[in-house]
């Protein structure tokens, strides 16, 4: 599909309005927060496994699911989650598991800290809120931004060939924020550690969306890069196909063309909106499109000055 707005691009990914009742059973942990979703097709599987399995690791009903009290510690919880997970890939249960990648993603409680960490590919069944780092790599030529975009490679699981930010990564459990922006720039772009560094971190994009997977609210830390006019990005690991150096007229064009992986079109939306490229004089939904960037998630988040045990 083609968009004809800005607004219906950020629409098209912050699409779980919050008016919605909550579509699934809630996750729970012994304090009552609420750290996902659990949609009705996952449900019934989760209450099943339960029933098969002695002590049961979860209480089930229509409307929450809770560990049990047996479950009490992190890596109590941690190795409940893994023990499902394991089972549900080997019967392939859901579609979701195909596309494992051996990373562990953090669930935090309500301290900020983490609560459990389970499979990156399996947090759409939980409906677990997900954290990541894109960053904004850009030039100034002759006082014209540019901005490097990567065409994700035809190999990747999810979203083969489509445009996306030069870098961009999940989280893994135990790194922080500008770590995984260094690592990635190395993995993806070749961008050496001495530039990576002058990453910085300006902003946090935030979202509700949903797939065939599941429930999907994620949270990205914001980096901006400006890179010297005379070094290009260079694919490394296979993640990307190609590198292009664009102008904004080009990057909204590839936009509206619907060319873009969906949350990744958000990231760069908010860059032009801080380069002065969208504003409220240009732009008759300024407002709404803001907000679709910077959505409420009703979810723990981590506390980053908080030290990972």
């Amino acid at each position: 599909m083609a968009f004809s707005s800005f607004l219906e691009v950020v629409q098209h990914c912050d699409k779980v309005s919050y008016d919605t009742a909550s579509p699934g059973a809630r996750l729970l942990l012994e304090d009552d927060v609420c750290v996902g979703t659990i949609l009705s097709n996952v449900l019934p599987e989760l209450a099943a496994y339960c029933q098969a399995t002695s002590p049961a690791p979860f209480v089930v009903t229509d409307t929450t699911v809770r560990f049990s009290d047996h479950v009490r510690t992190v890596d109590d919880r941690t190795q409940a989650v893994k023990t499902l997970m394991d089972h549900w890939r080997a019967t392939k249960k859901f579609a979701a598991l195909a596309g494992w990648r051996d990373e562990l993603y953090p669930v935090y409680g309500a301290s900020g800290a983490p609560a459990f960490v389970m499979e990156r590919a399996a947090t759409p069944l939980f409906g677990i809120s997900t954290f990541g780092v894109h960053v904004n790599v850009f030039v100034v030529d002759k006082g014209v931004t540019k901005m490097w975009v990567a065409r994700r490679s035809m190999q990747k699981q999810t979203w083969p060939g489509v445009l996306d930010n030069c870098v961009a990564g999940g989280i893994p459990h135990g790194y922080s924020t500008k770590e995984t922006v260094v690592k990635e720039c190395d993995e993806e772009a070749s961008i050496p550690e001495n530039l990576a560094q002058n990453a910085k971190n300006v902003s946090v994009v935030s979202y509700y969306t949903f797939s065939d997977y599941g429930m999907q609210p994620e949270t990205e830390y914001i980096y901006d890069l400006q890179l010297p006019v005379d070094f290009a990005p260079t694919p490394k690991d296979g993640e990307v196909e190609c590198f292009y150096l664009w102008t904004l007229d080009e990057v909204k064009q590839s936009i509206f063309n619907d060319g873009w992986k969906p949350n990744c079109a958000l990231v760069a939306i908010e860059f032009m909106i801080r380069h002065g490229y969208i504003h409220a004089d240009n732009e008759p939904d300024y407002i709404d499109i803001s907000y679709h960037l910077h959505r409420r998630l009703e979810f723990p988040g981590p506390k980053k000055s908080l030290e990972i045990k």
